[in-house]
């Protein structure tokens, strides 16, 4: 029979693995549940139950590198969740910003005043973050300083001018494409932002 003690001991274990607080609370269901089931089926103790249920999830609750832009070790199983997330924000800013880009030679007008309301949305989550305390002045430098924008603004320095140079039509400076790339970074900090703001897991670095 599980008693406060064995649900502390569990607690302090899982707690060990520094996950989110919405993994963590589903994971501790799990083991709960695991070992409760195996003391009352195996008829065997809660320290042995417990190991049991530890090696079943070792490979889940394994420390490993989040990212390699990071200097973080995080459970396996949310580094599983983070890197979904962070597919789900890459997929939306590249299509919000080559959607944008798309405007130019419709109108670059349309596509300045769309600048000017992306800039004013990051100022605004900014300042929705700092005045109602989502987030400190040094949680905003590390998201500055993010995996997900550090390793985007190395892939589109470095792929954009070698594109341009084999294809000898596609120029790096140009100031649109320049406006473009900024674009998709700005994208990707708001949805971080964001996260950090609803206190969803976004890997600070």
């Amino acid at each position: 029979m599980m008693n406060k003690e064995y649900l502390t001991e569990i607690e302090k274990y899982l707690k060990s693995k520094k996950l989110s607080a919405a993994v963590f609370a589903e994971v501790y269901d799990h083991f709960v549940m695991q070992i409760s089931d195996l003391m009352t089926t195996k008829n065997i103790s809660f320290h042995e139950a417990f190991v049991y249920t530890k090696l079943n999830w070792e490979t889940e609750l394994e420390m490993v590198k989040a990212d390699f832009f990071s200097f973080r070790k995080i459970a396996r199983i949310e580094k599983t969740i983070v890197r979904s997330r962070f597919k789900k924000i890459i997929y939306s800013s590249l299509l919000f910003s080559v959607l944008l880009g798309l405007i130019v030679p419709i109108s670059e007008e349309m596509f300045f005043y769309s600048e000017i309301l992306i800039l004013l949305s990051l100022v605004s989550i900014l300042m929705y973050n700092f005045i109602w305390k989502k987030m400190s002045f040094k949680e905003y430098q590390q998201i500055s300083f993010h995996p997900l924008l550090l390793r985007n603004i190395i892939v589109a320095v470095i792929t954009v001018p070698l594109f341009g140079y084999f294809s000898e039509t596609f120029d790096f400076w140009k100031p649109i494409l320049n406006q473009v790339i900024l674009l998709y970074c700005v994208m990707v900090k708001i949805q971080l932002l964001y996260f950090r703001a609803k206190k969803i897991n976004v890997l600070l670095s």
